[in-house]
């Protein structure tokens, strides 16, 4: 799959038997999904990132681009940076616990409430 092949076409190649069978099976196994996502992921972390970059580098530097497109390309690198944005550091959350006020507070402890419950995993036995 990692190929951009389809289910069938990925179980094909892999020698089953029967591949459409299996390959919609196979991908709706929790640890075909593990694999599958973790393999996309660092597919999206290397090869797109660095065509992504290499994009806002272009757009950036390119005189005849519209002033808005160099603006947005420099605004997503800053981002991206952690030099701008929610992730830069300047915001409330980057400041003193002791410098935010209630309701600030609330919403981080809210944020960290559900960041919690997303991380958390069934452990009763079947």
């Amino acid at each position: 799959m990692a190929e951009g092949k389809t289910q069938t076409e990925a179980a094909r190649l892999a020698g089953y038997s029967f591949p459409e069978y299996e390959g919609y099976r196979l991908v709706r196994q929790p640890r075909m999904i593990q694999v599958i996502h973790a393999a996309r992921q660092k597919f999206y972390q290397t090869n797109l990132a660095n065509v992504a970059v290499s994009t806002l580098n272009q757009v950036m530097q390119d005189p005849n681009a519209p002033a808005a497109a160099r603006v947005s390309a420099a605004r997503t690198a800053l981002e991206l940076a952690g030099d701008l944005g929610p992730n830069s550091g300047n915001g409330s959350e980057g400041g003193s616990l002791c410098e935010m006020t209630p309701g600030e507070l609330s919403s981080l402890i809210e944020r960290w409430e559900d960041e919690r419950l997303s991380m958390s995993k069934e452990v009763t036995p079947v």
